[in-house]
């Protein structure tokens, strides 16, 4: 049996820890091809692999969040950095979110940022949450620190499997409590769907305007018809006169 003390594990935590992440300045600024993604991807993250042979990005992948509206489609099998940015995000996000839940957070991304140049851009949103997160950091190895410390005082006088598993419940509890809260956040963004009702009346209404535009038109024609023949009657009174 593998078991490592729990000494060892206290001088492991910052290793095992990974908080790695794509610096902004090196996501690349030209398009590339989902070969080029791929590899990209590989080299800034395969450090946050759990075993050698997983797998942080495939075509499979991207050709699955385009079909599911996560990923804008591609131009002409080029991907743009707003594309790039986007695939990090569900990379992290798909660890403990629904591909609803992710579609849901990251749709107003897509729909008010993407492609966007002047403003508030997908570059500039990434620039502030990556600052951000890395201030975080500091503070998610300080908590896991505290953890490590409750557990060891709880059963300082048993053995290291009763450490580890207390250590593992708390940081699950907190987990668990975290995404519990995620998720109600995410219902806060979220489109609400549309009812039967509601749907009943966007399609009588539009109903009711093609009905109006048929008349309008029908109408036009009416007055077409009846000055294209008062023109005939009047150019044949002219010609009675003379």
């Amino acid at each position: 049996m593998n078991q490592k003390s729990f000494t060892e594990i206290k001088e492991l935590m910052n290793e095992w820890i990974r908080l790695d992440y794509i610096l902004p300045e090196d996501i690349p600024s030209i398009e590339l091809y989902m070969d080029q993604i791929t590899t990209f991807m590989e080299s800034k993250l395969h450090g946050n692999k759990r075993n050698p042979e997983d797998k942080i990005l495939t075509k499979t992948m991207i050709n699955n969040y385009s079909k599911n509206d996560l990923l804008p489609p591609s131009n002409k099998k080029k991907y743009s950095k707003d594309h790039i940015i986007l695939l990090i995000y569900i990379y992290y996000l798909k660890n403990f979110l629904s591909i609803n839940d992710i579609q849901n957070l990251l749709k107003p991304v897509s729909d008010n940022y993407f492609q966007k140049q002047e403003g508030i851009t997908m570059s500039t949103i990434y620039e502030d949450l990556f600052q951000l997160e890395k201030e975080y950091g500091i503070k998610i190895r300080e908590s896991v620190a505290e953890v490590y410390e409750i557990a060891d005082n709880a059963y300082s006088d048993k053995d290291d499997y009763l450490k580890t598993l207390t250590m593992i419940t708390l940081l699950s509890y907190d987990i668990y409590a975290k995404k519990q809260l995620v998720e109600h956040l995410i219902d806060t963004i979220a489109v609400k769907p549309t009812s039967k009702e509601e749907l009943k009346e966007v399609k009588d209404s539009i109903k009711q305007k093609e009905r109006q535009k048929k008349e309008a038109a029908k109408q036009r024609n009416r007055q077409a018809k009846e000055v294209t023949k008062l023109k005939q009657r009047q150019e044949k009174n002219s010609a009675n006169s003379k």
